[in-house]
């Protein structure tokens, strides 16, 4: 009598096994922080916790009449390529990353938001995916949201290409990031020279999978760096979050219109 094998079941399998299908919402929020996460939802009208497992504490709830999930990642991209398959499995279809960055060079103005139109492949999770030469571009309906929220509230924004990085190493030879500073400055100079807006590292992973499997995905961060103070400073996150989540209404009140005309895409109107 042959030997039975079972299927071992992932260990990140619907969080832990601590969701189902249903749980989560069409529109995501991504961030890396579990405290941010914890930020966001104090800003909905409903909300409940669905999993804390690992480096994912994942909530559902409702903001502004839309069904919303958030969920933290952790930093780099094996965790948010392991979040977005287990969330487009649940139910989510559009992911929208609010993260803190830092410029590469002096790019950005102390809470400035970016809106990124794409992201430069060198984080390494998305190369388990498909190959270099493909693309990893934010979904175009998602980056007008991010502009009309962004000019909505009166917040100051840059739209271009970000960069990402496996790890992009400090600015400085301090510790234990001395030998991966050395390492990593051609690259970051290779992207300040092509007019990258900033640099972190889970972007690029996100955009692909959405491009295979046929979502919507984008990133808005906050330049956190206060090179008044040289310090990391927190104080403009709200503006980030309040971005985000107007971004995500801005989207359902566009899904909701094409679903009115029959469009299969939002358009601008003249």
């Amino acid at each position: 009598m042959g030997t039975q094998f079972s299927i071992r079941e992932n260990v990140h399998r619907n969080f832990g096994g601590q969701a189902c299908k249903g749980d989560v919402a069409p529109y995501v929020i991504l961030t890396g922080d579990k405290q941010r996460v914890k930020q966001i939802i104090q800003c909905w009208d409903t909300s409940r916790l669905v999993a804390d497992h690992y480096e994912f504490l994942l909530f559902s709830g409702e903001y502004a009449g839309v069904p919303i999930s958030a969920c933290s990642t952790g930093i780099g991209g094996t965790p948010v390529s392991i979040a977005i398959e287990e969330l487009t499995l649940l139910g989510g279809h559009t992911f929208l990353r609010i993260g803190v960055t830092q410029p590469l060079a002096s790019e950005l103005n102390f809470g400035e938001l970016v809106i990124a139109k794409g992201a430069v492949r060198w984080d390494g999770a998305s190369l388990d995916y498909v190959r270099p030469e493909f693309p990893a571009l934010a979904h175009f309906e998602v980056v007008m949201a991010a502009i009309a929220a962004a000019e909505r509230l009166h917040l100051p924004y840059k739209v271009g290409i970000i960069g990402d990085m496996a790890s992009l190493g400090s600015l400085t030879m301090e510790s234990y990031r001395r030998f991966l500073t050395e390492h990593t400055r051609e690259m970051r100079q290779a992207m300040i020279r092509a007019g990258v807006i900033d640099g972190t590292g889970e972007s690029a992973v996100m955009f692909v999978q959405a491009s295979i499997y046929n979502l919507r995905a984008g990133t808005i961060h906050l330049n956190s760096r206060n090179d008044h103070t040289h310090t990391w400073d927190t104080s403009k996150e709200n503006n980030l979050i309040d971005a985000g989540l107007e971004t995500i209404r801005i989207l359902a009140r566009w899904d909701d219109l094409k679903t009115q005309r029959g469009n299969k895409f939002i358009t601008p109107e003249f």
